[in-house]
């Protein structure tokens, strides 16, 4: 009983002490997804598998101009979407979105435009139970929120849209009530 005891408090310890850094260093790892995880999520055709439980975000990069595309977790709102950002405020794609005010998500064969970016606490997600909340706080964890204004049938490009490419099919504005 007692060898029981001290590998739950070992593990414990071990535990709360990896949170503790992981806090202080949320950025770790991030590079490797992006650069490798990301595109070949991408490649394996994973969002278009998922039936829309991923999704794929394109943004603009602040400082290069770049066009990106992110694989992310979206929910649909009332008025839009929301998105977990595990790196809350130091996710590179959701600072993106923040920066340019807009940005385009495809789930399954629909493209969304959106706009009115918003990074809000886990506390002030409607239906998430007040422990999750609080546990997502402390991890750091945040919600992008994003208003929709149009869609359309159609996919997003995994790579910069170049100029000679075909112009995708004009999407349609959502009615407002």
């Amino acid at each position: 009983m007692k060898r029981l005891l001290l590998l739950v408090a070992v593990l414990g310890a071990a535990g709360a002490s990896f949170v503790a850094w992981w806090r202080r260093h949320p950025r770790f790892g991030s590079d490797t997804v992006n650069r490798v995880v990301n595109p070949w999520l991408v490649r394996q055709g994973v969002p278009d598998a998922s039936r829309g439980e991923i999704g794929l975000i394109e943004h603009v990069g602040r400082k290069t101009g770049t066009v990106r595309v992110t694989p992310v977790h979206p929910v649909r709102t009332p008025d839009g979407f929301r998105i977990i950002v595990p790196l809350g405020g130091e996710s590179q794609w959701a600072r993106n979105v923040l920066a340019a005010g807009h940005c385009r998500l495809q789930v399954a064969d629909t493209v969304y435009e959106l706009d009115e970016p918003r990074l809000v606490e886990p506390a002030e997600v409607e239906g998430l139970p007040g422990f999750a909340a609080r546990a997502m706080t402390w991890l750091g964890f945040r919600y992008l929120t994003l208003h929709q204004f149009a869609e359309g049938a159609g996919k997003l490009a995994a790579t910069p849209v170049d100029a000679a490419a075909p112009v995708e099919p004009p999407l349609v504005p959502v009615p407002t009530a």
